[in-house]
């Protein structure tokens, strides 16, 4: 199937492949949570030693980004669009989980009195600087004890990566897109080569974490497969080639790109097939579930002290799904169904953006 095909919304079901994965990073991040060391309670980690589902499921899910949110900006073609529905799409559910964190959660976790809870600054600036992407995981006297200590939500440390993802697109979609969607493929490459240098230049910032410094490369795929969608394919060829490739370089210095790149190509191969497509679920709450799987963790480590990692991990899932399904109900598609109207609202104002800017 051309890829070009593939993208419409009739013939994947990314929505899907996105909660599989967003509950992969729940798997993932149970074994530390729980004290205990190794990979072997995870499915990817007992495999393939050197990462573990969270880490491969973050950069699928970086992969997927690229490709759903270029494909629709190459058919929108407006960057005002754009910013409103990203803006739309992310802060009201980071903001709804920042706000129950710090004002429900904290007060019943927290080893402090509720008015030293809240006398310093802390507890709001753990509001603020999340919401401006500034990464800050503690609040005053959380988690103190649990084995992975103080942090309240690990998860969010890869949002101000996926907003400079978009950013990367945005300002080349603005600066070459509109002359020639294939002009895209330059920049596309400078990140896709930087990854494979064994010094990295343009991202040098990103330091040496795999988990971190290929999320760039992941993203820009996702943008390659999208802008070039009328010109490649995926099929079960495409897989052989992809699993050769990973077996010749398991173990080698280019094996956590590879494993990435024969991932991200089995799932965008399975989200195509029919019989995956009949099961598009009615809300997407991979957003949600990711949100939240990682307080609920610890939140659970500190009731329960550590226990059965199936068992954390069975509950763990069952909690985040109903509290992202809350979310997405009553937090995110009113606000994605906002954002539309407030485009369309600015659009009858402003002619200008008719045009696309």
């Amino acid at each position: 199937m051309k890829i070009s095909e593939l993208l419409f919304k009739q013939n994947n079901n990314f929505d899907l492949i996105r909660i599989i994965l967003a509950c992969l990073v729940i798997i993932g991040h149970s074994p530390v949570l729980n004290g205990l060391s190794g990979h072997w309670a995870d499915p990817i980690g007992y495999f393939f030693p050197f990462t573990y589902s969270g880490s491969l499921s973050v950069k699928a899910f970086f992969f997927i980004s690229g490709l759903v949110v270029t494909n629709s900006y190459l058919s929108k073609q407006n960057g005002v669009y754009f910013v409103i529905s990203r803006i739309f799409r992310i802060i009201p559910a980071l903001l709804f989980l920042l706000l129950i964190t710090v004002f429900i959660f904290g007060p019943f976790l927290t080893t402090l009195s509720t008015i030293d809870y809240f006398s310093g600054l802390n507890s709001f600036s753990y509001i603020y600087n999340n919401l401006i992407f500034n990464t800050e995981y503690y609040l005053p006297g959380l988690f103190a004890s649990n084995p992975y200590p103080h942090a309240v939500n690990g998860s969010l440390w890869s949002l101000k990566y996926e907003m400079g993802c978009y950013i990367f697109l945005l300002v080349t979609f603005l600066l070459l897109g509109r002359f020639n969607k294939y002009y895209l493929n330059i920049p596309i490459a400078f990140v896709i080569g930087d990854a494979l240098l064994e010094t990295p230049i343009l991202f040098a910032f990103l330091g040496i974490n795999p988990d971190i410094s290929l999320l760039p490369m992941s993203f820009a795929l996702g943008c390659l497969l999208a802008v070039n969608a009328d010109k490649l394919v995926i099929n079960l060829y495409v897989l052989l080639i992809a699993g050769i490739f990973l077996f010749l370089c398991k173990g080698g210095p280019y094996a956590q790109i590879v494993l990435m790149i024969t991932f991200c190509s089995v799932i965008t191969y399975i989200s195509s097939r029919k019989s995956v497509v009949k099961l598009r679920p009615r809300y997407d709450i991979s957003y949600g579930i990711y949100l939240w799987g990682f307080l609920i963790q610890q939140t659970m480590v500190h009731y329960t002290g550590t226990i059965y990692v199936g068992l954390h991990c069975l509950i763990a899932l069952l909690i985040s799904i109903a509290l992202a399904l809350v979310t997405n109900i009553f937090i995110e598609k009113p606000f994605i169904a906002l954002g539309k109207k407030t485009f369309k609202s600015l659009k009858t104002k402003m002619p200008l953006l008719q045009s696309g800017i």
